[in-house]
């Protein structure tokens, strides 16, 4: 028989494959990328050690010429000491002088003072400040307080400002006339939504009490009550002696009911229990009694122009008036 006859038949079709080309791989992406990170990896790590090679070779050699130099001079001076060399022949250090720019000394200049540049600009920016609040603030002549409880109140302070306005002079000599009217509730609900947003009029309230420039109070019986204000307790000033025999005069102050406060200021709702009551002039810490005395006269005056109908600033005729 043959050796080809003793072969055994390969399959129809079949494709032998070299056993070296089985044994060869192609590398994955992962493999090629761990390959890149590694070597990138050392290249860093031999570049670090290069030059912390190098920084320790400079310092090195700053530390060799400073060794170097104590030495010459520890030689020199002991051979001044010995007598062996004078004075003059000690070879002196020549420092070259260095020019600087304009651009570098003005930032050696802010390098070595930025402190002290920083706390001077912050106490000249809060000084500015209050040089611009001093000039621009407004000092209303006459401050009237709401403090009973109606949340409509803070859509008419302005229309009560115009109305007083129309009543009131130029106190303080600003060369006008301006009457401030705020709504600050003595009273809030129970509600968080009601104790959030009224938190900023308590404190506003708190601190209008405490000083002496809002001598009117727009209130009733109930918002007193909320505040601590009775009969008697000094408070409220007893405005029966500068308005005599008037039957609207009550302990606590003047009844708006007795007035045409709803229609000058178009509020048909205006509650019939308010009163404008005048706290009574005294002085106290942060107060100053003379100026609360002259607060409390001009606006006990605005309101008496306002009960009278003495128009200090009358409307143009074109637009009519209400009182």
């Amino acid at each position: 028989m043959s050796d080809t006859e003793n072969k055994e038949p390969r399959e129809s079709g079949a494709v032998e494959i070299p056993e070296d080309t089985k044994k060869k791989k192609g590398k994955s992406f992962m493999d090629v990328y761990r390959e890149v990170n590694e070597r990138e990896r050392a290249e860093e790590l031999k570049r670090q050690s290069e030059l912390e090679a190098a920084r320790a070779e400079r310092e090195r050699k700053a530390r060799d010429q400073y060794a170097e130099k104590l030495r010459q001079e520890k030689l020199e001076l002991l051979k001044l000491k010995q007598g062996v060399i004078s004075e003059e022949d000690v070879p002196t250090e020549v420092r070259e002088e260095r020019h600087y720019t304009v651009r570098e000394r003005i930032g050696n200049y802010f390098y070595h003072n930025k402190v002290y540049i920083i706390i001077g600009t912050l106490l000249f920016l809060i000084l500015a400040f209050l040089v611009y609040d001093l000039a621009t603030r407004v000092t209303p002549d006459v401050s009237v307080m709401i403090i009973a409880k109606d949340d409509a109140f803070q859509f008419y302070t302005e229309s009560m400002e115009q109305l007083f306005e129309r009543y009131c002079e130029d106190w303080n000599g600003d060369g006008k006339v301006d009457v401030r009217v705020f709504y600050a509730p003595a009273i809030i609900g129970d509600s968080p939504e009601e104790l959030y947003t009224r938190q900023a009029d308590q404190t506003k309230l708190v601190a209008e009490f405490q000083a002496g420039d809002t001598v009117l109070i727009i209130a009733d019986e109930e918002a007193c009550e909320a505040v601590g204000i009775v009969e008697g307790d000094g408070v409220l000033a007893d405005i029966s002696k500068d308005f005599p025999d008037d039957e609207n005069v009550s302990w606590s102050g003047y009844l708006l009911s007795g007035t045409s406060m709803a229609e000058d200021i178009e509020y048909s709702a205006l509650s019939d229990g308010l009163f404008a009551a005048f706290r009574e002039p005294r002085g106290g810490i942060g107060m100053n009694e003379k100026e609360f005395r002259e607060n409390y006269e001009h606006a006990v005056e605005m309101w008496r122009n306002y009960l009278t109908g003495n128009e200090i600033n009358p409307l143009p005729e074109d637009t009519g008036s209400s009182n």
